[in-house]
């Protein structure tokens, strides 16, 4: 059984769409295998997604599950796929009401009891689902604001992953955040003395800024 959920990746400030695709399989003892370039944090995934699969009741599946993050060539970072490889496998074992959930962008780390911890990059990839016209945002309530200030998508704020699913079979109400304009002005005001938290990767042209800054050196921009 094959089914797709899609999330994002930020690399420097920008974001990318990753397709998720979750093939489930007879045999294989419990395998789990992803492919796409994925990092140590993606590679953990399998020892968060399933256990919070488990501890939330909807069984242990001990089939071959082999998720690819495509595209392939493009390496991928971070926990942010947590959320969607788990709905990718419920859905995959035919939990989902629905088999096309391409409206909706998912991102979130998953703890062993399956609540969803905030992620980074969340606003770049807000910007993203408005670009590429999707129009439906899950991200973890801790993220939610932060999404909220990009218009015309729907932000969903979710606690766990039963909230996520229900929400998607349309058995949970939750309603989208709104952005309250004055408050994000003095949040951005407060996070301009801020660091490099929400630049993923570009290590060597981070280092290139903190020593130009420490020095006192001009910086040209190309």
């Amino acid at each position: 059984m094959l089914f797709k959920t899609r999330s994002a990746a930020v690399y420097g400030i920008e974001a990318y769409l990753v397709d998720v695709e979750v093939n489930i399989s007879t045999g294989g003892n419990g395998e789990f295998v992803i492919v796409g370039l994925p990092d140590a944090a993606v590679r953990e995934s399998r020892n968060r997604v399933l256990p919070a699969i488990r501890n939330n009741g909807f069984g242990s599946p001990y089939q071959r599950i082999v998720i690819n993050l495509g595209p392939a060539d493009v390496k991928k970072q971070g926990s942010a796929f947590d959320l969607p490889m788990a709905v990718g496998i419920l859905g995959g074992h035919g939990l989902l009401a629905k088999q096309d959930i391409s409206d909706y962008l998912m991102v979130g780390e998953l703890s062993l009891d399956g609540k969803l911890r905030p992620v980074k990059g969340v606003l770049s990839i807000a910007m993203l689902a408005r670009e590429q016209k999707i129009p439906h945002v899950l991200v973890p309530l801790g993220n939610a604001r932060e999404a909220a200030v990009v218009e015309g998508i729907s932000v969903y704020p979710v606690r766990t992953l039963t909230e996520a699913v229900d929400f998607i079979n349309g058995t949970r109400l939750i309603d989208p955040v709104r952005s309250d304009r004055n408050e994000d002005v003095q949040e951005s005001k407060r996070r301009a003395a801020e660091d490099f938290r929400d630049v993923r990767g570009q290590f060597h042209a981070k280092r290139a800024i903190e020593v130009a800054m420490a020095g006192g050196h001009n910086m040209l921009k190309l």
